[in-house]
């Protein structure tokens, strides 16, 4: 049995996601492998891979080099996606997801196990401190330093770790190069 008035609805909602469809963009970093997937006529007509250079730009077939700077993967699907539409594609639609993580941090000092590490999924301090093994019974989390680039000027953010873990403070998110120490405790 078919009710007119539930279909209408069901077809109106399904309209309306159509229209706009909900894009979780996440943040891309130098050294991200991106799974990029082409589409247009209702048929898949590309589907590879590329790693973000450390000047932030990605190659693409058909289109060749694409600057990406500081975009997330909704903003570069767009910019593909208006690339592609100018010269090859009627509609094309662009899917974009980062395959791989690719920035590696450092984490020295109070740490069970010291050293560089490749960031994959919710690259955070935390994050970061659990990598590496945990702090020894010597450090001093509330004083931890977060050594970053940015532009070259390289600037020191003083983080208290056990805020963080404690939720109480943002448990700040990692870029490719920073440098996370983690003092001795002063006794």
């Amino acid at each position: 049995m078919r009710i007119p008035g539930v279909m209408l609805i069901g077809a109106l909602m399904a309209a309306a996601t159509a229209a706009q469809p909900l894009a979780v963009s996440e943040p891309v970093e130098p050294g991200d492998v991106l799974q990029i997937q082409v589409y247009a006529g209702g048929e898949r007509q590309s589907d590879f891979t590329v790693t973000v250079t450390p000047d932030r730009t990605i190659v693409c077939p058909l289109i060749g080099s694409v600057e990406v700077d500081s975009a997330g993967t909704a903003e570069i699907g767009a910019k593909l996606r208006a690339l592609l539409a100018r010269d090859f594609y009627v509609d094309p639609q662009v899917l974009v997801s980062i395959k791989e993580h690719g920035a590696r941090i450092y984490v020295l000092g109070e740490v069970k196990h010291p050293g560089v590490y490749l960031l994959t999924d919710g690259p955070t301090l935390l994050s970061a401190c659990a990598l590496a093994g945990g702090f020894t019974d010597f450090a001093a989390p509330q004083r931890a330093k977060l050594a970053r680039s940015d532009g070259g000027k390289l600037t020191y953010i003083t983080v208290d770790l056990m805020k963080a873990k404690r939720g109480k403070t943002e448990d700040v998110r990692l870029r490719s190069g920073d440098r996370l120490e983690i003092p001795r405790r002063l006794f």
